[in-house]
């Protein structure tokens, strides 16, 4: 008898299969040395059943960044809907976004290749590379609000602060011919730095504009 088709939820299950062992392979050799054949062969799949699911690896690699910027989403989303504070929430962001970078190294570099190569349109159509982002905004927003920064802007003060972080992160993964100081003092002393240049000096020092 010929195999009945498979239902929805096996399909789902036979996906997220294809992605756990892709997140595998790509965490223990890296991105560019795993193939499509490769990542078949450890689920069990031909090439031709693979490419039903996922038909072409930056596919695959597009729907497992937009998994893993889901959960980077929630992370952020809770921290920031516990702290009520906006300053400590946009120290708490960074901090736990940077620990997911470093944690993810694979995963993080991804984004970058994917931009390199104009694939990020299906990432940008599902909104997944944005809604991070917003949770830093807001929480910039917040601030301006509640008066604690000179700068009245919240894109330019999330994205400074995103590309600071940034900045740091992939110096420190890409290099190795140049000893950095540990993440754990340069992440947070970034932070510290970016969110002092934005906040308002003491009326006893703020600058004027009067002449003499």
């Amino acid at each position: 008898m010929p195999r009945l088709p498979l239902s929805e939820i096996e399909k789902n299950q036979t996906r997220r299969r294809i992605l756990d062992a892709a997140q595998a392979l790509f965490d223990k050799a890296g991105i560019d040395a795993v193939s499509m054949r490769a990542i078949g062969k450890d689920v069990g799949l031909t090439a031709p059943a693979l490419y039903a699911y996922y038909t072409s690896k930056t596919h695959l690699l597009c729907a497992l960044w937009k998994d893993t910027l889901a959960d980077l989403y929630h992370k952020l989303r809770n921290i920031s809907e516990k702290q009520r504070d906006p300053l400590l929430a946009i120290q708490e962001i960074g901090q736990a976004y940077s620990e997911f970078s470093l944690e993810n190294q694979a995963r993080f570099r991804l984004l970058f290749m994917l931009d390199q190569q104009n694939q990020m349109q299906d990432l940008e159509d599902g909104g997944y590379r944005q809604a991070a982002y917003h949770v830093l905004r807001q929480r910039a927003s917040d601030a301006i609000d509640q008066g604690l920064f000179r700068i009245d802007d919240p894109d330019l003060i999330a994205q400074i602060i995103w590309t600071g972080l940034h900045g740091v992160l992939s110096r420190t993964m890409s290099s190795s011919s140049f000893e950095f100081l540990p993440t754990s003092l340069l992440i947070p002393s970034m932070i510290d730095t970016l969110l002092a240049g934005f906040q308002k000096l003491p009326p006893s020092i703020e600058p004027t504009n009067q002449t003499p």
